[in-house]
């Protein structure tokens, strides 16, 4: 078993190397905004939202359960029900 101390510091130094790298990044493309690798994750989660299937979210933002991750995008429930009338309506 890993020490959990080791891989907390893992982590944050990796998050803080990505963190330059995107501020990097935005500078290069004269991004004025704050990118850190929070935003790209929400980011990436506004996109993927009404792309991508709620259960391999789930496993992307390794939740333990698929509540979770819908209260983080509550249009899903919604969005399966707007596509079922969407085909009845848009039949023609």
């Amino acid at each position: 078993m890993k020490d959990p101390e080791d891989i907390l510091r893992k982590t944050q130094t990796t998050t803080r190397s990505f963190n330059r790298h995107l501020k990097k990044i935005a500078t290069l493309a004269k991004i004025e905004k704050n990118l850190s690798y929070h935003i790209a994750r929400h980011s990436f989660a506004s996109i993927a939202r009404d792309r991508v299937n709620i259960q391999i979210l789930q496993k992307l933002y390794r939740h333990s359960s698929v509540t979770t991750t819908i209260n983080y995008h509550p249009n899903f429930v919604h969005k399966d029900f707007d596509e079922a009338l969407d085909s009845v309506v848009n039949f023609i």
